[in-house]
């Protein structure tokens, strides 16, 4: 599955990265609402999804090599954190939908955990 087809499977806004970047390929994605978890639990997920709007997923994102994070609940990602998305080319999304149901959505659609 592609970026692309993630956005459009969650209903997500992509606020960092360009369209060339929604082409990239993905196939496992984790999830949690604390870094200390995302840390220590999950292994590289080319997805991340969160509740957080903080720079510290980013550097979650980062370090775990993650391409995309996704906020999910409707948050908004505020000029910061689109900034240092950009900065480390990790693709930025926001969706309205929960972090369990975006969880489902993507484990339906064939992406696995980490």
């Amino acid at each position: 599955m592609i970026l692309g087809e993630v956005a459009e499977i969650l209903e997500a806004t992509v606020v960092s990265g360009d369209d060339s970047a929604l082409d990239t390929e993905v196939s496992t994605t984790g999830s949690g609402d604390l870094v200390s978890d995302m840390l220590a639990r999950i292994a590289s997920p080319d997805v991340l999804l969160t509740g957080l709007n903080t720079a510290q997923v980013i550097r979650t994102a980062s370090v775990t090599t993650s391409v995309a994070v996704i906020i999910v609940r409707g948050k908004v990602a505020d000029e910061k954190l689109v900034r240092l998305a950009g900065e480390e080319g990790i693709v930025l999304m926001t969706t309205n939908k929960c972090l369990f149901a975006a969880s489902g959505l993507l484990y339906q659609e064939g992406l696995r955990p980490a």
